[in-house]
């Protein structure tokens, strides 16, 4: 396993994910490919089987690590330099905070005036979001989580920079038992979260949704393929129909490239 975990590795934007991670991911696609269990058994590492398991791996391991692939050096240098605009240079080098670059002005405001203006925030999977801490425009507890620790490092040294009274921890939110022992917070965010982490089925989106201790919680989707074509079905038909049978009621926020879900807990 070593050695397969190595050579995962070896790609730039894999480097910083967790090991045991890893490991799951490689259960998970010897799982789904028996075929390939008996290369990573024998070790037969210049099989086309092998290779193959190398190759599922980090497509897994591509979508779903939803934070920093970018230069890691790039985003240190950027915080090291504290310019007055860090906070905007640091959202533009990460995929889906770049894309929400426009909309960070006002999108804060639309979903507070459902919300409140909360005390805390949880946000699950935040990637480079907590960094738009300043279009907030309010003071709060910022909590965050995402899979690796260094990224958590990162933002905890943005916190401290930024005198924000945050915390950055790692979750992975294939476990959610993990998150009854979070605090509770006023709202949760999961931007972009629930269409990465799964693919068939919504047990765990059910499972993350009634285990987080929010108010509300804030779930968004794209609405552009990754060509940026706009999708046919924007909307989530599959999380109204859960939201119905929990008996959560819901708004909508609609913007160009995201579309928001503002869901009240009972």
């Amino acid at each position: 396993m070593k050695e397969l975990i190595k050579k995962i590795k070896e790609k730039k934007e894999l480097k910083n994910v967790n090991n045991k991670y890893i490991i799951d991911i490689v259960n998970l696609v010897l799982k789904q490919n028996r075929k390939l269990i008996k290369a990573f058994e024998e070790k037969r590492i210049r099989s086309k089987e092998y290779k193959e398991i190398i190759k599922k791996v980090r497509e897994k391991l591509r979508l779903e690590y939803g934070m920093f692939s970018e230069d890691l050096s790039k985003r240190e240098k950027i915080l090291s330099c504290k310019h007055k605009n860090l906070s905007d240079e640091l959202l533009e080098i990460h995929k889906s905070t770049k894309e929400r670059i426009n909309i960070y002005p006002f999108i804060y405001q639309k979903i507070f005036s459902i919300t409140g203006k909360p005390k805390s925030i949880l946000d699950l999977g935040c990637g480079m979001n907590p960094v738009s801490y300043p279009y907030m425009k309010i003071k709060l507890k910022y909590y965050a989580s995402e899979l690796n620790k260094k990224d958590c490092e990162f933002l905890e040294k943005y916190f401290k920079l930024m005198k924000i009274k945050g915390k950055a921890f790692a979750i992975d939110l294939k476990r959610p038992n993990l998150l009854k022992k979070l605090k509770s917070v006023d709202v949760c965010f999961l931007f972009k979260v629930l269409d990465t982490i799964e693919k068939k089925g919504h047990k765990l989106a059910e499972e993350i949704i009634t285990k987080v201790k929010a108010k509300y919680i804030v779930v968004s989707f794209a609405t552009q393929k990754l060509g940026g074509k706009p999708m046919k079905h924007a909307y989530r038909g599959w999380l109204e129909r859960m939201l119905d049978r929990l008996g959560y009621k819901f708004k909508i926020i609609n913007e160009k490239n995201e579309i928001f879900y503002i869901i009240k807990i009972n």
